[in-house]
């Protein structure tokens, strides 16, 4: 959407510097072009789909950008998801309007935003047409997608009966973090949260605070389901990761903390389907002698992405032998292993 914003730029910057030597008019008839952005993931209780129009007029486009009525179709359009089984049982997913009110400031207008909403529930076995139409004129876009189905770690088991999780500061032996590849997920993303508890001094409150350590990106070959993802670390990382993150930059502050005590871990994984991960790849700096890439779109008769995506999640605890060497580094307060 804002690559055809700076190309709307450009047309009017270019028709103001070939106005001095003849008429140009570079404001073409009207043309509907729908711009929709919708990622569906099952797990989510609500599914939201963002769709606005392209514009250009006379004058300053970003003045038109900031009134909502140049780049939205309000209640001028109906959203349907078409649903439709293996077997091809088919049913109709009407989607509604809302409001909402967290948008940022910047070219486009905030904080309002207006999208368009199902709480209908999906299913992973099961593909998606989205149907954007117009009710005055007819203009039809339309896109497909599957789900991401649901998938499970390796390692660390999910299903160990007493599970924990080591970074035994003396092994230098290198570690992974491996999971299923899901099927229709394409490029994975793994992140580690470190949940601990603080007590300070003065109020005795205590603190609930996480810190995240964010693997590089991975991406499977295939997107059938079969195989393993994993990223790999090594136990130093770890305490190099608290040492850097958990103490207070204000000393104040971390003079207050009297003692923290290891809590749960968070691992995540997040996967995204092919389309997305091509409309990724393709708005990626470019490293070839090709400075511009072209731009992906899976929108027919529009632009924009229409895809999934899908999260897993695993709380482990710390093994004691872990706590134990967080205890031991002096500058991060860890209370002894019970």
């Amino acid at each position: 959407m804002k690559k055809i914003f700076r190309l709307f730029l450009v047309l009017i910057v270019a028709g103001h510097m070939l106005s001095c030597e003849t008429d140009f008019d570079v404001i073409a008839d009207y043309k509907e072009v729908a711009i929709v952005y919708g990622l569906l993931n099952q797990n989510d209780s609500v599914q939201y789909l963002r769709i606005n129009k392209a514009f250009l007029g006379d004058g300053n486009s970003l003045t038109y950008a900031q009134v909502a009525d140049s780049s939205t179709f309000g209640a001028d359009i109906n959203v349907i998801l078409k649903e439709t089984t293996p077997g091809g049982i088919t049913k109709e997913i009407v989607f509604d309007t809302i409001t909402l009110s967290n948008k940022q400031a910047g070219d486009f207008y905030s904080p309002n935003q207006l999208f368009y909403y199902s709480l209908e529930p999906l299913n992973q076995e099961n593909t998606y047409e989205l149907k954007v139409t117009h009710k005055k004129t007819g203009y039809e876009v339309s896109s497909v997608t599957r789900l991401v189905h649901n998938f499970n770690f390796t390692r660390p088991s999910p299903n160990a009966v007493k599970k924990s999780l080591s970074f035994k500061r003396s092994s230098t032996q290198q570690g992974k973090f491996i999971w299923e590849n899901a099927k229709n997920g394409k490029r994975y993303q793994f992140r580690f949260y470190f949940n601990f508890k603080e007590l300070t001094t003065g109020s005795g409150d205590t603190v609930y605070r996480k810190i995240d350590w964010v693997f590089p990106e991975v991406t499977s070959e295939k997107t059938d389901g079969s195989g393993e993802s994993s990223v790999g670390y090594s136990n130093e990382q770890f305490y190099l990761l608290c040492e850097d993150k958990i103490p207070y930059p204000d000393a104040d502050a971390e003079a207050a903390v009297t003692a923290r005590f290891a809590w749960l871990c968070d691992l995540e994984v997040t996967t995204i389907g092919d389309e997305f991960n091509a409309y990724l790849e393709s708005n990626s700096p470019s490293t070839g002698v090709l400075i511009d890439k072209p731009v992906y779109n899976n929108i027919t008769n529009g632009f924009g992405l229409f895809s999934c995506r899908y999260q897993i999640n695993m709380l482990i605890p710390l093994a004691a032998e872990t706590v134990q060497d967080l205890s031991t580094t002096t500058n991060l307060k860890f209370a002894k292993p019970n």
